[in-house]
């Protein structure tokens, strides 16, 4: 009896084993199914209708965001003729401030909902900050529909496609990030026709309507190519406080502050400089296209930019050259060839601090602390254009009363030199402090 009872318990044994084993089996066959799923991802088709996808919405937002000083003229000279030009600048210092500020959330709404749900939710606000736009008649309205609804929404999508590359690529990440980005620099020249052609014919109304029917498109793009990836696991806090100790975030953070405040002031002012010295309104508007080409395709170059001087020691270059721009040819001369000569380098130097930086954070960053570290980034430039604008314009108001432009120039020059000689440390920082980037350009 003894005996039996003995073999019976070793087979219960034996089986408990075996079942184990095939278990243990089953999960490791789903890891290397799961392992087989992610490196078959990178590189890959699906990858490049990704960035497709991503491309239309940089050019649809920013576009959209660069588009609103159409807006401005209109709402100051057409729809709001009795209210203050400083109640009305609030609608797009709301808009550009919530666009690049509200970031911080993506992370965690990834994390909770997944990407393709956060894509989804970022999508339904910036399509319904269009559409209440349209309804929209007073200048409260507009600040909070095309200000804060669509700006949140954009953000959130903003940060989920500066994300995407890092999930996607491997071999082509840098290219990508070049490619995704050049989409704010070209956005201008697909929307602010759309937006200039459809205020004359049919009213603010209908041209945010058109807007909305745009952002619908792009929006089920992003949404059918942000696919739910179960090995992405991002940070779920609002701000984890221990990116916020690294030096690289500070010096990406508080440089990124100064050179969103600087590079806002050619694109907003320059056109007006170019009509104080007795040029046309139209010749003022073809320097903005100007700054968007420029833009796009300095955008698109910096991928060769990182490989072959590095993405720090460019930036350096970018910021303190821009410094130059606004002291050499901005600043002292009154000549339409020069102004032309300094919109175009402007143009060229100033942004890219923007493409620039999601190269920084990709490569230096793990996978899951990227958005969260994008958003605080970009939390900083929503500071820079939240207090920087209104301050650009007390200056103006104060010193420049309106007619003089050399304050506003003098200020962009100081804040690209401060974002210069923060990325300079950047720089020292990365040298001395990052071994893992010994390998590669600084």
């Amino acid at each position: 009896m003894e005996k039996k009872e003995s073999n019976q318990m070793t087979n219960i044994e034996t089986l408990e084993n075996s079942d184990s084993l095939d278990s243990s089996n089953q999960i490791k066959i789903e890891e290397n199914k799961m392992n087989q799923e992610i490196e078959l991802r990178y590189d890959s088709n699906w990858a490049w209708f990704v960035t497709f996808a991503g491309v239309l919405n940089y050019i649809m937002m920013f576009g959209s965001f660069n588009a609103f000083g159409l807006f401005q003229e209109y709402y100051l000279n057409t729809m709001f003729v009795n209210e203050s030009a400083t109640a009305i600048s609030w609608i797009s210092t709301l808009s550009s401030a919530c666009t690049l500020g509200i970031g911080l959330s993506g992370g965690p709404l990834m994390s909770k909902i997944g990407i393709r749900g956060a894509t989804i939710l970022g999508s339904f606000f910036s399509c319904l900050g269009l559409l209440l736009a349209s309804y929209s008649t007073k200048v409260w309205q507009l600040m909070l529909t095309q200000g804060v609804i669509y700006g949140s929404g954009c953000s959130i999508v903003i940060n989920i496609t500066l994300t995407i590359p890092s999930l996607y690529f491997r071999k082509h990440k840098n290219l990508v990030i070049a490619i995704i980005s050049s989409g704010s620099g070209f956005g201008p020249l697909v929307i602010a026709p759309v937006v200039k052609v459809s205020l004359q014919k049919y009213g603010v109304q209908w041209s945010f309507r058109i807007l909305f029917f745009m952002s619908i498109v792009t929006s089920i793009f992003a949404i059918i190519a942000y696919k739910p990836l179960v090995d992405f696991k991002p940070i779920r806090k609002v701000i984890d406080f221990r990116l916020l100790k690294r030096p690289l975030t500070l010096y990406l953070s508080i440089g990124g502050l100064f050179a969103q405040w600087a590079s806002r002031i050619a694109p907003i002012y320059f056109p007006a400089s170019i009509t104080a010295i007795g040029q046309s309104r139209s010749a003022a508007s073809n320097t903005i296209l100007m700054y968007s080409a420029t833009s796009g395709i300095s955008r698109l170059g910096t991928s060769y930019m990182a490989r072959r001087f590095g993405p720090n020691k460019t930036l350096v270059i970018a910021m303190l050259g821009s410094c130059i721009l606004n002291f050499g040819l901005w600043l002292p001369t009154k000549n339409i060839t020069v102004y032309y000569v300094f919109i175009i380098t402007a143009g060229f130097l100033g942004p890219l601090f923007f493409p620039l930086c999601p190269v920084i954070v990709a490569r230096s960053y793990p996978i899951h602390e990227i958005p969260m570290t994008i958003g605080i980034i970009y939390f900083s430039y929503g500071v820079g254009t939240l207090i920087g604008m209104p301050l650009t314009g007390k200056i103006l108001d104060h010193f420049g009363h309106r007619t003089s432009y050399a304050p506003v120039i003098i200020l962009a020059g100081i804040l690209f030199f401060i974002a210069g000689i923060v990325q300079l440390f950047q720089y020292f920082y990365c040298s001395r402090y990052m071994p893992e980037l010994k390998n590669s350009k600084i």
